[in-house]
């Protein structure tokens, strides 16, 4: 899965092959077929594998003596370092994610399954900061967690060339906390 992650910096899923994945693994290609049906499984099961690590990264996030604001941020410095160092995990697990959703079936029970462990690994965060007063409760703690999730994906994918005071953690934080309309705009008016 890693060799097959590695080939992913530069090429698309349909230009890899099983040759070159089973080369960078230094095995022999029926020794893929031993563990994965075939190339779309093989980056299937990446893509899970990466959901999995990232689950267990979240839920081992401690707030000891530490203020919910604090905590959080630090949560989402956890979850966009992981895919700072795994870009090519990150792009496999949004193809994936995508083909799954397209294709249905038991492909996409799959791949909702998944995505359900990691929204419920951040809502159990955000609840901590429900029952501190720091985020709203009119709504439920998933639904709170999907919302910080799309932040963090509109981020790493959709503001490359925002200025670094408007995409960086600690303005996202404090967006999801607090609202577009922050205090100090309202001091202005």
């Amino acid at each position: 899965m890693l060799a097959a992650e590695k080939l992913f910096i530069a090429r698309q899923l349909h230009e890899i092959t099983l040759d070159e994945i089973a080369k960078r693994a230094d095995v022999g290609k029926g020794t893929i077929y031993l563990y994965f049906a075939d190339k779309s499984d093989l980056f299937f099961q990446t893509a899970v594998c990466g959901f999995d690590e990232l689950c267990e990264l979240v839920a081992q996030s401690s707030f000891d003596g530490v203020a919910f604001p604090e905590g959080l941020l630090a949560v989402c410095e956890k979850i966009s370092n992981f895919f700072r160092r795994r870009r090519p995990l990150f792009r496999i697990i949004q193809s994936e994610g995508d083909r799954a959703m397209e294709r249905g079936g038991g492909l996409r029970q799959r791949w909702v399954k998944r995505r359900k462990e990691l929204t419920a690994a951040v809502a159990a965060i955000i609840s901590r900061g429900m029952e501190s007063g720091h985020v709203r409760r009119d709504g439920t703690a998933a639904v709170l967690a999907e919302y910080l999730l799309g932040m963090l994906r509109t981020r790493a994918l959709e503001l490359e060339d925002a200025p670094e005071s408007q995409r960086n953690l600690a303005f996202l934080v404090d967006l999801f906390i607090n609202g577009a309309n922050h205090k100090t705009d309202r001091k202005r008016k």
